[in-house]
């Protein structure tokens, strides 16, 4: 049984992201809210069967989330975003790269919202 390596300073500093061009949000009150098109051929065909399916889901992210997502610019890596992070939400200080390391995962892998640049 292997123990989970930590990521080190130097991991965090090589993880640069991007937001994904072809992600569309909105920002109100420091909260950003995904925007998402539901325009695939099946669910246009089903909208003719006058089945309920919206045109547009949204996706609303909580403080934490939102602060993450507007400071990712291409430029920031993780351990730019983590201290900023740190000066805004001091009690994240016990967990706050690992936690930050899992969201980006989450909206780079299967939400698709940004894009690893190094």
């Amino acid at each position: 049984m292997t123990k989970r390596q930590e990521l080190t300073e130097d991991d965090l500093k090589t993880m640069v992201f991007q937001k994904n061009p072809a992600v569309s949000f909105k920002r109100k009150a420091g909260i950003i809210t995904i925007v998402r098109e539901q325009n695939h051929p099946i669910q246009k065909f089903c909208r003719k069967l006058h089945m309920h399916i919206p045109e547009k889901t949204y996706l609303e992210m909580d403080e934490y989330g939102s602060f993450v997502f507007t400071k990712i610019n291409g430029h920031r890596n993780a351990y730019e975003i983590g201290k900023e992070l740190a000066q805004k939400f001091p009690d994240t200080d016990k967990y706050r790269y690992t936690r930050l390391v899992l969201f980006l995962n989450q909206i780079e892998s299967v939400d698709h919202l940004i894009e690893r640049v190094s």
